[in-house]
């Protein structure tokens, strides 16, 4: 080989080399990691129409009674089964829950507590505890979850008529009094490769107020949170705040539009990535969904501040949890983020027939939506 020859052959291993570190270097870039999460409402068990929808006292507690014989017979501690057998399946790394009630009772009746009746008692005796239940039952699946945060939202107190008999009991036939406490709730999975920060929560400005009887009856709804943060190999953490909500389901759609604005200007006003699970009793119609004048003006509002979708359709509602037959037709549970994240898979659960109670019993009136999503950054 000529000298010449040498140099030549030189340079072309020199650029060869390099085109080649480029490569090795872009090989090496941390991937973007991905993040699974899930929106599940638990059904607090019953209407609450018939109480809040009354128009007096007398039959605001004959309301009570027929919530409270529902409550009864949709079996909540039947339907944890399959609900913690959803969460363990879906191996979410964040689970936002809604509906998570707590049933608490007092025997005999001294008229309700607040807000009804600010001058009794409230009840303390625990009746039924959702939460409780649910992670005995996740227990008993081997679903490790711990929980994160609790939002205690609407807590309200009445006098039950539970046989329909102003006959027996006392003062307009109530033979005790009912509480009802609504929560939404994080869960984190044990072991998960999330790890979080700072906890927030807190409620809404915007409510629903009903008039029962001439009383005003506040039902509060709000948010949880907290700042989490996924290891990206030997590169800085992706890091994402997780947000919780539920939004009203009664009154005036603008009700829920309200909210949906300010949790625009709470907990979703952040430069962070941030991923908004919950159930918003608000759709677009775009899969033929049945839609009421206002139903979308809340997703709307979340739409036009730059959340976008990352969920799968179709996860409401049962009518009964009974009918074998139900389906569900439109879209209320949701999962967005903020910038727009990349959906890797997502799917609705609480739909197959063979999860259902031995009693005949859906897990809920609404399914679970399940979303794994790449974060950007």
């Amino acid at each position: 080989m000529s000298l010449r020859d040498s140099r030549v052959w030189t340079l072309l291993v020199v650029a060869v080399a390099a085109l080649a570190i480029p490569a090795v270097a872009e090989a090496k870039k941390p991937k973007r990691p991905t993040v699974t999460v899930m929106t599940r409402n638990l059904f607090l068990g019953a209407d609450l129409s018939p109480a809040i929808g009354a128009s007096s006292i007398p039959q605001a507690v004959d309301g009570a009674g027929q919530i409270w014989n529902e409550m009864q017979s949709t079996r909540f501690p039947e339907r944890a089964v399959p609900l913690a057998r959803e969460i363990k399946r879906s191996k979410a790394d964040l689970v936002g829950l809604q509906e998570v009630a707590l049933w608490r009772i007092q025997t005999p009746s001294d008229l309700g507590g607040p807000p009804l009746n600010p001058a009794a008692t409230a009840a303390t005796q625990v009746h039924q505890d959702f939460l409780a239940i649910l992670k005995r039952e996740l227990k008993r699946a081997g679903a490790k979850y711990r929980v994160v945060v609790v939002q205690q939202e609407f807590d309200a107190e009445l006098p039950v008529d539970q046989d329909g008999s102003d006959a027996t009991g006392g003062l307009f036939g109530a033979e005790f009094d009912a509480r009802l406490t609504m929560r939404d709730v994080i869960l984190v999975r044990r072991g998960s490769k999330v790890k979080l920060g700072k906890t927030r929560k807190g409620h809404f400005t915007t409510r629903y107020e009903p008039n029962v009887g001439g009383l005003v009856i506040p039902v509060d709804r709000g948010w949880a949170s907290v700042e989490a943060s996924i290891k990206r190999g030997k590169g800085r953490p992706s890091r994402f705040r997780f947000v919780d909500t539920h939004l009203e389901a009664f009154g005036d759609p603008t009700i829920r539009e309200a909210q949906a604005k300010e949790l625009t200007q709470g907990p979703l006003d952040t430069r962070k990535q941030v991923i908004l699970v919950g159930d918003l009793n608000s759709g677009i119609g775009k899969h033929n969904e049945p839609e009421q004048p206002g139903d979308d003006l809340a997703f709307r509002a979340l739409a036009g501040f730059g959340m976008r979708d990352n969920g799968a359709v179709q996860s409401c509602c049962y009518d009964s949890l009974f009918d074998a037959a139900a389906k569900f037709d439109h879209t209320v549970d949701h999962v967005l983020s903020k910038p727009g994240l990349t959906t890797r898979r997502a799917f609705v659960t609480g739909h197959n027939a063979g999860q259902r109670t031995p009693a005949g019993l859906w897990p809920s009136d609404h399914g679970g939506v399940v979303s794994t999503l790449r974060l950007r950054r």
